[in-house]
């Protein structure tokens, strides 16, 4: 059970960005985003860059031009269109798609529906069927249902033209997006015409197809074709990309004959002033733009080539918007603000890529309008969240800040206190032990001589270690300042080299010095001593004996500048890579058995390179296990400026309180001076 928990609290972020995404997708796919999805769509239809206008359809438009031209008005007299038919069979046409609305045109002149104007026109359709050329009547819709032409034109084959507008589903606009393909199983008029060519057998549907049960009725989105550029000004050559003749050019006959053969014509009436003979649709929806005719082109060319949009399924929907939804919560909570921002805004750019290129290329309709609102919701919701995590984190932030400065503080002080307070006693027990074996020499045995030097060696170290620690408060209390004097940097090696020369002997470690003649430079020579000695005694604590240690100097030009170098080259035990990584760290000992004799603090090193750096210097390591170790600290040439340095950012990020308190309960323990057995080498 504890497990359990345990894991749950390590995936406890995940998921919840995999429950807020399931949730806003369930909400999203609830929710009908049409005034959105509707003016995207129309987005991708207007700039797709889909096939040619077939060059087979022809329009033919009874305008305005046609009716000034006849003297009469639109739409013209039964005994114009019967003319019309007739020149039309000179032409020969593969179909001929009569959208002329025949009750207006009883309308006008209704005895011509009962005399030989009505036989006629249907005798020359009917020549024309038996030609090969079916003529298909389109009528019109109204609440009754499907409105037939007069008799004897019902006679006729027709069917129902209705051009669809959005008015209560989808975008709501009355935007011409689909058209009908049948209604009560009956085929509409571009199926029914596509059939009467053969292009189509009964029952077949074009892709894309989709029933609605309330109506009945079978719908498909179709596409408009990429260079029907519908305009206000019809081109009187052409018509939203397809061929475009008037019907008055055809009734006079001034056209060559055959010039229709193998054409499908499109008859329909254009006028300005009727607003019926214009629709609205995605390229354009100022009234009076987008002529009819040329819509009704665009669905039956589609039908004719499939080439209808395909829906993609509801399923690819919902796990498009999941998808969006995870990877907006993922990415915001998981990288910086800006690269969240710059990640919803690329996968915004990828998806609506993506999606427009489906369309243009293979007609798959991916809905855009949800995926989109699941990545800015998605967005929205989870930088405030975020915001209240970084806030809460900066609050614990600030609170252990305010707890650390105290404690570092109390440090400081305890640090100050319990070092001042040690170093008089135990000076004390140093002079106490050195008179007693000067004064009582004579009286004490061989053991009890070696007892009170433990005992003054013991101090020795002791006080080492408390000066490092003053030397350490200082350090991190910034109360360092550089007393820049010029000295000779010889004069202070060969002095830390005379210092150390009992210590050498009595390990039978031979020291070895070469220095080249060097300008005095201006240093600290107090802290530079402190340097000098530190590496030496380094040296001689982890060289084996009759081994031997190089102390060298000379001025060095590189690259980086001029500098005085100094290098303590031993034969000691050396170290490994992994040692190297903190050797300059407060407090860090090397863990093996070669340095578990040899005392030592831990900050030796580190305030070597510290006093160093003061300097603006560096100190350089390189070591091999089992062959030595090779220091070298480089000053430079043009001395250090005195001030008050701040504390170097790597010097900075090494304090690790709980460690350094560790060491400070160690310090001041009994068991410490009593037992003083340090067992990691001085770093």
């Amino acid at each position: 059970m504890r497990n359990w928990k345990a894991r749950l609290r390590k995936h406890e972020k995940n998921l919840l960005i995999l429950a807020v995404a399931a949730v806003l997708t369930g909400v999203l796919l609830n929710i009908n985003f049409r005034w959105l999805e509707a003016p995207l769509y129309d987005l991708r239809v207007a700039r797709q860059s889909g096939s040619r206008a077939d060059q087979d359809i022809v329009l033919v438009t009874l305008d305005d031009t046609s009716t000034r031209a006849l003297d009469e008005f639109q739409p013209l007299t039964l005994d114009y269109h019967a003319l019309f038919l007739e020149a039309l069979e000179k032409l020969e046409p593969r179909a001929v798609g009569y959208l002329v609305n025949f009750n207006q045109v009883s309308q006008a002149n209704p005895d011509y529906f009962q005399g030989t104007w009505a036989t006629r026109f249907v005798q020359a359709a009917q020549r024309l069927g038996a030609q090969g050329t079916p003529v298909l009547l389109g009528t019109p819709f109204d609440v009754t249902g499907e409105v037939l032409p007069p008799y004897p034109l019902s006679s006729l084959p027709h069917a129902l033209a209705l051009i669809h507008k959005d008015g209560n589903v989808f975008g709501e606009d009355k935007v011409t997006r689909r058209a009908l393909l049948t209604l009560e199983d009956k085929p509409a008029f571009h199926l029914r015409l596509a059939q009467d060519l053969g292009l189509a057998n009964p029952g077949w549907l074009p892709r894309g197809a989709y029933t609605v049960p309330q109506i009945e009725g079978t719908y498909f989105l179709f596409s408009y074709h990429h260079d029907t550029a519908l305009r206000a000004e019809p081109s009187p050559a052409r018509l939203g990309g397809y061929p475009r003749m008037t019907f008055h050019e055809i009734l006079k006959g001034n056209l060559p004959a055959k010039s229709l053969r193998g054409k499908i014509v499109l008859v329909s009436t254009l006028s300005k002033d009727n607003s019926g003979d214009w629709s609205i649709t995605p390229f354009s929806k100022e009234a009076f733009s987008n002529p009819k005719l040329a819509v009704h082109a665009n669905i039956l060319d589609s039908l004719i080539h499939q080439e209808g949009v395909l829906r993609a399924p509801p399923a690819l929907n919902a796990a498009i918007t999941f998808g969006a939804a995870l990877f907006v919560l993922w990415w915001v909570l998981n990288s910086s603000p800006l690269t969240g921002l710059f990640a919803t805004l690329a996968l915004v750019a990828g998806f609506l890529s993506v999606s427009g290129l489906l369309f243009r290329t293979h007609g798959i309709w991916v809905r855009e309008s949800q995926p989109l609102i699941a990545i800015f919701l998605g967005y929205y919701l989870a930088v405030p969240y975020r915001l209240i995590r970084e806030y809460k984190k900066r609050w614990d932030y600030q609170r252990k800040n305010q707890l650390l400065t105290q404690v570092e503080e109390l440090k400081s002080n305890f640090l100050s206190l319990v070092t001042h307070d040690l170093k008089t006693p135990v000076a004390r027990i140093q002079g106490l032990a050195e008179v007693l074996l000067r004064k009582a020499s004579d009286r004490l045995v061989e053991r009890d001589k070696e007892t009170i030097q433990h005992i003054i060696g013991s101090t020795e170290e002791l006080n080492r270690f408390i000066s490092s620690i003053l030397e350490l408060n200082k350090v991190e209390s910034k109360r360092i300042q550089l007393n820049v004097e010029s000295r000779d940097i010889n004069q202070l090696i060969e002095r830390s080299v005379e210092s150390f020369k009992a210590s050498a002997r009595a390990k039978k470690i031979q020291l070895e010095v070469a220095l080249e003649p060097l300008f005095p430079v201006r240093m600290d020579s107090s802290l530079m001593s402190k340097v000098i000695n530190n590496l030496i005694d380094n040296a001689l604590k982890y060289s084996p004996s009759g081994s031997q240690v190089r102390i060298e100097s000379r001025e060095l030009n590189d690259d980086t500048g001029e500098w005085i170098e100094v290098a303590v080259t031993d034969q000691g035990i050396g170290m490994t890579p992994e040692e190297l990584d903190g050797l300059f760290t407060r407090f860090y000992r090397a863990k093996n058995d070669a340095t578990s004799s040899v005392a030592g603090t831990g900050l030796g090193l580190y305030l070597t390179r510290y006093f160093v750096e003061l300097h603006q210097g560096r100190v350089e390591v390189t070591s091999e296990r089992g062959k030595g170790s090779s220091f070298r600290i480089r000053l430079p040439l043009r001395g250090a400026e005195p001030g008050h340095p701040a504390l170097s950012p790597e010097h900075a990020g090494a304090s690790r309180l709980p460690g350094l308190r560790s060491n400070l309960l160690k310090l001041v323990s009994p068991e410490l001076i009593a037992k003083m057995r340090p067992s990691r080498r001085d770093g």
